[in-house]
C-alpha cells in the first residue's frame, strides 16, 4: 500500500489526470502502466488522492523500476538530475549554451485566468487549419472572446506567478514563446486570448496537427534550440515528445522537468518549473530549485 504523498514523492508530482481521469489512467497501454508492469506490479485497489495498493505480478523486466526511472526518460533517453544550486553549479551546461533570447521556449496553460481584458482584434497568426480546429472545440467548450488580453497576462497559475518577472522581461524582448493551451491548441505568448475552462487534451485536436504547427513555428522562427519547461507525466510533456523537433531545423531540444517536488503536486511542480524558467531566462544556475531534471528529446 503506497500513500499518494508517497506517490507524490516517487514520481516528482501525480498529475491531476490520475485523479480527473480516474480509472481510465490507472490501465490500458500508457507510460505510467508500461513502468509499473515492467517492475512487476499492478495497480489492485486505487482511491485516488488518498492511498493505492500495487500487487505483485512477476518479476521485474531489465533496467525497470524506480532506479532507473531515476536514471532514464520514459523514452529511454538520458535525464541529467539538477538538484539544486550545487548540483546546477556543476552541470550548468544546458543554461550556458543555449540562448534564450533565440530558442524556442513552450510552456503550458493554467487552469486560474485572469477576467477582464479589451476588444482588440485577434490576428490570425496560425495555419487555418488550427483556426478550423479552435472553432470546433469552441462548439463544445465554453470560450469568452468578448473582451481579450495576451495569453502570457490571462494565465495565472502557479507557474505563471512564479516565473512572472522572467515572463514580462522575455515578452518585453519579444522572446520565441509557444504556450499550449487546452482551449486553443497552441498559443504565441503574446497572442490575445479570452477565458475557458478546459484541460489540455492531445486528443482534442486532429492527429498531428499540433505537432506540425510547432514545427512550422519552429522553421519560420529560425530556431535551433528547443526547451520545454513541462510536468514529465502530462499530455504537454506526451506533446512535446511527439515533436520532430530536429525535421524543423532543431538540433538541441529539451525537456525541464520536476523530478521531486514533495507533497502537492499541483502547486510545487508549477512553481518549481516557473523558477526553472527564471533560471533559464536570466541564466543563472543559482536560481534553479530543486529536483529540476533535463530531459534529452
Amino acid at each position: 500500500m503506497v500513500s499518494w504523498a508517497q506517490l507524490d514523492r516517487i514520481v516528482g508530482g501525480m498529475p491531476a489526470s490520475s485523479i480527473r481521469h480516474y480509472p481510465q489512467w490507472w490501465h490500458g497501454d500508457r507510460p505510467n502502466t508500461r513502468a509499473w508492469r515492467a517492475a512487476g506490479f499492478e495497480p489492485k485497489q486505487i482511491r485516488p488522492g488518498e492511498v493505492v495498493t500495487f500487487q505483485r505480478t512477476g518479476a521485474p523486466t531489465a533496467a525497470s523500476g524506480i532506479a532507473s526511472a531515476k536514471t532514464a526518460a520514459p523514452t529511454g533517453r538520458p535525464i541529467a538530475h539538477l538538484a539544486g544550486p550545487a548540483a546546477a553549479r556543476e552541470q550548468p551546461g544546458w543554461l550556458v549554451r543555449t540562448d534564450p533570447e533565440r530558442a524556442l521556449i513552450v510552456i503550458a496553460c493554467s487552469a486560474s485566468k485572469a477576467i477582464g481584458g479589451d476588444a482588440r482584434p485577434r490576428p490570425a497568426r496560425w495555419s487555418p487549419d488550427l483556426v478550423a480546429a479552435r472553432a470546433v472545440l469552441a462548439t463544445t467548450t465554453a470560450i469568452d472572446d468578448r473582451l481579450l488580453m495576451p495569453a502570457w497576462q490571462r494565465y495565472t497559475g502557479f507557474f505563471y506567478t512564479s516565473a512572472a518577472d522572467a515572463l514580462t522581461d522575455a515578452t518585453a524582448r519579444r522572446a520565441n514563446i509557444v504556450i499550449i493551451s487546452g482551449g486553443y491548441g497552441v498559443l504565441s505568448a503574446d497572442e490575445p486570448i479570452g477565458t475557458y475552462n478546459r484541460v489540455f487534451r492531445h486528443a482534442d485536436w486532429p492527429p498531428g496537427l499540433l505537432e506540425d504547427l510547432l514545427c512550422e513555428h519552429a522553421r519560420r522562427t529560425g530556431a535551433r534550440s528547443m526547451v520545454a519547461f513541462l510536468a514529465a507525466s502530462t499530455e504537454y510533456a506526451r506533446l512535446v515528445r511527439r515533436t520532430p523537433w530536429r525535421s524543423a531545423g532543431i538540433t538541441e531540444a529539451a525537456l525541464v522537468s520536476v523530478a521531486s517536488a514533495g507533497g502537492g503536486a499541483m502547486v510545487t511542480v508549477p512553481r518549481a518549473l516557473g523558477s526553472a524558467f527564471r533560471a533559464f531566462w536570466y541564466r543563472s544556475p543559482d536560481l534553479l530549485p530543486d529536483g529540476i531534471s533535463v530531459e534529452s528529446l
